[in-house]
């Protein structure tokens, strides 16, 4: 799993509609393009942006939650045979160059 995090703000999800035009229109192609190459080559499986809305649940019940910017705005789940693989997969993100980072992490199989 891919897990993206910083990055320009103002182009975060939740922040889409008050970006330029241009601006938005440039980050849509640039991600489009990447992760159009991802399916491509057969290495997405899913993905999505997280919004900033949701909800926190815990022994207390549950309530409203406004994630903060710190936290991660997308991700994606990708076919790779390695943690080597996916890492370099990761080096290719949109994010890496817009100032953001990704976390790399390997996804269990149930047991």
């Amino acid at each position: 799993m891919l897990a993206f995090f910083g990055g320009n703000m103002a182009l975060r999800y939740d922040n889409l509609e008050k970006a330029e035009k241009k601006a938005r229109e440039d980050h849509a192609a640039t991600w489009g393009g990447w992760m159009s190459e991802l399916v491509k080559t057969n290495r997405l499986e899913v993905g999505y942006p997280l919004e900033g809305d949701g909800k926190r649940v815990d022994a207390d019940g549950s309530r409203d939650y406004h994630f903060p910017d710190t936290t991660e705005g997308g991700f994606i789940v990708v076919k790779a045979e390695s943690l080597d693989l996916a890492t370099e997969i990761a080096r290719s993100s949109p994010i890496i160059k817009n100032g953001g980072y990704v976390l790399v992490r390997p996804c269990g199989e149930m047991k």
